[in-house]
């Protein structure tokens, strides 16, 4: 008898794909290809800002397939996760990215994508062709039509992974079994279903339909992960393999795998890499630019600290190193440069330049 076994924390009745392999180990780059979509799903988590023809690789913009492999070697990818938006708004640069993927990296950088249109055989075989891996369809709003049915069956034909990935609605039941059933009986590859997330851009909508958080701090539905369990349970004895994919999971292992990744390739000497894939340093900000390049000097001549634990940003007049160095050496650094100094800051950042800042500190503030 096929049981249900853990994975990464999440439940699963056989082993899942190799899309999933690679995003739990923060190996995937996340390509949001366009933000268009003309599926009108009433639970589409894209905010409003990226629901436009603009691309990001992971957490950037970007303008160029020459940006997305810097960001894949930032990452050390193995592979690029394709979505949108709708990726089948624009196949053409879909297309183009894939082949620009696979020169660089070789035949071996897994890709997968995610569409809810009902591609025909020319854009199936197109892609195929470009050197897609792996192909997962999601039926808009949970209606799985004659026509994506037929795409799907389509793609099956092909040599690659065809799978199914939708939200656990938690009323919507009848219609997730349905499409499970469907995948079952066309022998798909995997299913995967992902727990119901509220979100900024849809909490409107979904607040209206009283649809509600499981806990307070949580994105997550109320309901969506018992339905999950039941589903799972229902259909763990049929050979296709079924994921279940938290809420938690994706922050808590995706990205934070991700952000490590990047953070051994982007951190600086004097960085510190957090359990988090965030990165840990020392600011200080300094009255002017003339103050700035005197400190910098100073510090390497006097306090003889190494040039290459000391960054600077002359525009902003920020300096940048060790939170242990500076943490150790505050007081006395305090006597030679309090006047020259606005504020002396220890901060946890996404390991970007100008990255998101979660945490500060503050050491010293000029009154």
């Amino acid at each position: 008898m096929r049981r249900i076994a853990k994975w990464h924390g999440n439940k699963i009745t056989a082993e899942p794909s190799e899309g999933c392999k690679l995003c739990a180990l923060g190996a995937k780059l996340v390509l949001f290809i366009t933000g268009e979509c003309d599926s009108n799903c009433f639970y589409c988590p894209v905010t409003k800002e990226r629901r436009k023809d603009i691309i990001f690789a992971n957490e950037q913009e970007i303008k160029s397939p020459n940006e997305v492999i810097k960001e894949a070697k930032m990452i050390s990818a193995k592979g690029a996760g394709i979505t949108g938006g709708d990726p089948a708004i624009t196949i053409n640069r879909v297309v183009e990215y894939l082949n620009v993927l696979k020169k660089e990296f070789g035949q071996n950088f897994h890709c997968h994508l995610y569409t809810s249109h009902s591609l025909t055989k020319t854009q199936l075989d197109e892609l195929r062709n470009a050197g897609l891996d792996e192909i997962r369809f999601h039926p808009p709003r949970l209606n799985l039509t004659n026509k994506m049915k037929n795409s799907i069956e389509e793609s099956r034909k092909l040599e690659w992974i065809t799978g199914i990935e939708i939200p656990v609605i938690p009323d919507k039941e009848q219609s997730i079994s349905e499409i499970i059933s469907f995948a079952i009986d066309r022998k798909l590859n995997f299913i995967n279903l992902n727990e119901f997330e509220i979100t900024e851009a849809n909490f409107e909508t979904l607040k209206k339909m009283n649809y509600e958080s499981k806990e307070t701090v949580s994105a997550a539905v109320k309901g969506s992960e018992e339905l999950a369990y039941k589903l799972l349970k229902r259909f763990k004895k049929h050979p296709i393999p079924i994921h279940y994919c938290s809420s938690k999971y994706k922050d808590n292992v995706q990205l934070r795998n991700r952000l490590i990744r990047r953070a051994k390739n982007y951190s600086k000497p004097f960085d510190t890499i957090l359990n988090d894939g965030l990165i840990a340093r020392a600011r200080i900000k300094t009255v002017s630019e003339q103050n700035l390049l005197k400190i910098k000097q100073v510090l390497i001549e006097d306090f003889e600290i190494d040039n290459n634990l000391i960054e600077i940003d002359v525009e902003n007049c920020y300096l940048f190193t060790s939170w242990q160095i500076i943490s150790k050496l505050i007081n006395d650094f305090l006597k030679s440069f309090k006047e020259e100094i606005v504020n002396i800051e220890i901060i946890h950042q996404y390991p970007y330049d100008g990255g998101l800042i979660t945490y500060l500190e503050p050491l010293f503030e000029k009154k």
